[in-house]
């Protein structure tokens, strides 16, 4: 058995995302993950950037994953000054297992067209004052409306892994 690198955070399961240490951390985390569902993966994923009422939101698919939704508030990111002033965006798909060891990583930088296409809406809800607990309410409608591949029609950017 190799030895696993540790995810510097503790987390709980599922699917949660943030900017940080200068990139997007999209992360999994679930009991195990198969060599099957690694080697899918390997093969592409692909990462859609949607916006929709002031709401970002990622919708990674690949392999044999459940198209899974990550939900991100420009407002409540420490490093947002890194990330407006970033030329080219840097993004992490990461998966961890339950013992919190990284079973899959793939990183890429985006094109400075995919990161100005980000920054814009990002700096539209960046405009947006949302009254305490407004925006997760609004998460919720989107989630209790749409199923992850739905939100796919509010795409402003594809991003191939």
């Amino acid at each position: 058995m190799s030895n696993k690198e540790k995810f510097a955070y503790d987390i709980d399961f599922g699917a949660i995302m943030d900017y940080v240490e200068n990139r997007f951390m999209l992360v999994i985390k679930d009991e195990d993950w198969t060599q099957e569902e690694i080697e899918m993966l390997n093969s592409g994923i692909d990462l859609h950037f949607c916006y929709t009422n002031d709401i970002a939101i990622f919708v990674l698919e690949g392999g044999d994953i459940d198209n899974s939704d990550f939900y991100f508030n420009v407002q409540e990111c420490d490093w947002k000054d890194h990330l407006f002033a970033a030329d080219c965006l840097d993004v992490d798909i990461i998966l961890v297992n339950k013992t919190n060891e990284i079973c899959f990583k793939k990183s890429k930088t985006l094109t400075k067209e995919q990161s100005q296409i980000i920054k814009d809406c990002l700096n539209q809800q960046n405009k947006v004052s949302f009254m305490p607990s407004e925006y997760d309410v609004n998460v919720q409608g989107i989630q209790d409306a749409y199923e992850p591949y739905e939100l796919i029609r509010y795409e402003k950017c594809e991003i191939k892994l």
